[in-house]
């Protein structure tokens, strides 16, 4: 068989140079956001309409692009940021390949103002070229987004997610450059305004909400710039962790590590800190040019850059105090498994396990509570310590992965309705998962943008602990993938609707734990992995005791 050579049409070349920066409609986001903060501009306004596959509108004040050369900005690597091979050893610019416009441009329908010139160009052909009245900066609006290559489309996830990510990109570039005043709107609504002065606390409190920017602590060393979360702020998902290498975003496995070994000893495990750092890196000692979208940095000395950042944040966490366990009032979150915020439940839906028990030989027999969170019961094999909020994970894992897989579930009213502020990821797992969060016992409306009011809670959850439950599990929803969603998502509840270690118990309370372990599926460890219980048998106690008897 013989192999004919060809070149590729132009049009193909540039369909697959696109495909390389333009995965999605946040990638438009993202490259055109680059663009706004290269030409320094203090004012960017981003406006996505129909998940990005609509109109994505980026504006901004920024010194634009002179007329005559508007058609040649839209030509593949045409850039005002490289000259020389030796200039890509020392990039200081976001972008400086001369890709994207031209990858935008080629799979959809771009308009682009600046400079008092006008140009509208169709899967890369330009369809008109004139004058336009003259405004500081540049704007561009992106129409049809892949009307040539519609297999991509499939490939999308749903409108909630899209429009998430892409507002997820406007939030991290506003919370790496404070002093840049950003603002989304998203079908016609407002969804982030940063004001562009105030720093790095004041986009926090825009992005990230007023409670949680009042938690955070300043962090500036060694070159290493931003905001770190006191121990007691934290999350179940890695979401809340934004790292940048000035002022790019990037992926490091390497330095989110770094990160999360700062809170190694104050955090439990599977929690994570809310953490916005910008590391400071000379040029030359970074290659930006490892990765199509610029996602990924390779280091030259990867090793010092990691030691800075754990220094830097370790410095912050210093006078910061890890959360302390506290006794709560006599009312125990674990009382008959009853929330004291929520109204009465009905005995039946108390009673019946959530999962089908397995048989017990005898029950454990509770002796009393040491250490402020160790159950000792006598049992027909010696004495049994049990982790009483590992024990209570357990049990209420399993009766909510069954009502995820179809079982019954009740919820009750909140006396007082609350709302939760959400980020944009949260809010989009929460539209795909609606009935799911039914099925456990949450009752939502949407109360404003990014922002839900929660009416009812799982009968589970104790008072005091819905927002930031519900919260988390929304984070933990929208990092799961398709498989092992339903899991993650009962961990997460059951975790915050456990009793927690420190909680006082009384004796009736120990018992119905110890029965209610007895009788779960996989009692053996909590959902995290953990022990449940450590057992002293008989054989072990007369061995110890030199006793034959």
């Amino acid at each position: 068989m013989r192999v004919t050579i060809r070149l590729l049409p132009p049009q193909v070349a540039d369909a697959i140079a696109a495909g390389e920066v333009v995965e999605r409609p946040a990638s438009v986001v993202k490259e055109l956001l680059e663009n706004s903060i290269d030409a320094g501009a203090g004012r960017v306004t981003v406006e996505v309409r129909g998940a990005g596959r609509t109109l994505i509108r980026v504006s901004d004040d920024g010194t634009g692009i002179p007329a005559g050369e508007l058609r040649l900005a839209f030509q593949r690597h045409a850039t005002s940021k490289l000259a020389t091979v030796e200039d890509l050893s020392a990039v200081g610019s976001l972008g400086f390949r001369g890709e994207a416009l031209a990858s935008v441009a080629a799979v959809s329908d771009l308009e682009c103002r600046s400079g008092g010139a006008r140009l509208r160009l169709r899967a890369g052909e330009v369809l008109e070229e004139g004058v336009a009245m003259p405004v500081p900066g540049t704007a561009i609006e992106v129409r049809d987004l892949f009307l040539n290559t519609p297999a991509r489309l499939k490939f999308l996830k749903s409108a909630a997610t899209e429009t998430a990510a892409s507002l997820k990109v406007v939030q991290s570039y506003a919370l790496l450059y404070p002093e840049v005043r950003f603002e989304a709107v998203i079908e016609g609504r407002s969804a982030l305004k940063t004001t562009g002065h105030g720093g790095s606390r004041s986009a926090a409190a825009a992005v990230l909400g007023a409670s949680v920017a009042s938690e955070m602590l300043e962090v500036g060393d060694e070159g290493v710039r931003g905001l770190a979360s006191q121990p007691r702020l934290s999350r179940g998902s890695r979401d809340g962790i934004l790292l940048g290498v000035n002022g790019r975003p990037i992926a490091s496995r390497a330095l989110g590590f770094a990160v999360e070994e700062c809170y190694l000893g104050a955090l439990e495990r599977g929690r994570y800190p809310v953490v916005v750092l910008d590391i400071s890196v000379p040029a030359d000692e970074l290659d930006v040019n490892v990765h199509p979208a610029k996602r990924e940095v390779r280091f030259r000395a990867e090793g010092a850059v990691f030691g800075a950042v754990q220094r830097a944040v370790r410095a912050a966490l210093a006078g910061s105090h890890p959360y302390q366990l506290r006794p709560l009032p006599a009312e125990s979150p674990l009382r008959d498994f009853r929330s004291p915020v929520l109204h009465e439940v009905p005995a039946a839906v108390v009673e019946t396990p959530a999962t089908t028990p397995r048989p017990v030989e005898a029950p454990l027999r509770p002796l009393g509570q040491v250490l402020a969170g160790y159950l000792v019961a006598e049992g027909p094999d010696g004495v049994v310590l049990v982790d009483q909020h590992a024990a209570h994970e357990r049990v209420l894992y399993n009766r909510f992965l069954a009502q995820l897989r179809g079982a019954a579930a009740a919820s009750q009213p909140m006396l007082l309705p609350e709302t939760v502020e959400l980020e944009p990821a949260q809010v989009a797992a929460a539209a795909d998962h609606a009935d799911d969060l039914k099925t456990l016992g949450f009752q939502l409306e949407e109360f404003g943008p990014g922002c839900l009011r929660v009416l009812a809670a799982p009968v589970e959850m104790p008072a005091g602990r819905t927002v930031e439950a519900l919260g988390d599990l929304l984070a933990t929803l929208a990092e799961s993938r398709s498989t092992g969603w339903q899991e993650a998502a009962a961990a997460s509840i059951a975790c915050h609707s456990a009793v927690r270690f420190g909680d006082p118990l009384d004796i009736s309370e120990q018992r119905r734990l110890l029965t209610e372990l007895e009788a779960a599926e996989n009692s053996i460890t909590c959902p995290h992995g953990r022990p449940t219980r450590l057992v002293l048998d008989r054989q072990e106690l007369r061995r110890h005791f030199h006793r034959n008897y």
